[in-house]
């Protein structure tokens, strides 16, 4: 009888406790939103080291793995939606269907 209360217990709350990640993962409660690339990524002051990489526009994505980066990197591919959160230290690499770098810039 214990088992049987325990198992209907666990189904009930596994219903709630799926809507409420879900809920975090929609970003409920938050101000994050979702959009293209330039809209939700301003300009941002270089605060990731993009000033002490070469010119690297046209080269596969690959070539940044030569290059000790000082905070996360962030690939963006073509017609990706990112939300509007910025981290000053992360480099993001705007890349075309192939993997060539179009564009470096930070946040």
């Amino acid at each position: 009888m214990v088992r049987q209360f325990a198992a209907v217990m666990s189904l009930r709350r596994g219903p709630a406790l799926l809507l409420c990640l879900l809920a975090g993962c929609a970003g409920f409660g938050g101000d994050l939103r979702m959009g293209p690339v330039d809209e939700m990524l301003p300009p941002q002051p270089d605060r990731c080291g993009l000033a002490a990489l070469p010119e690297l526009t046209g080269q596969p994505m690959a070539r940044l793995a030569d290059f000790r980066l000082t905070g996360a990197l962030r690939v963006l591919w073509p017609g990706q939606e990112i939300t509007n959160e910025v981290d000053p230290s992360r480099l993001n690499a705007e890349v075309d269907v192939a993997g060539r770098i179009l564009r470096l810039m930070c946040g």
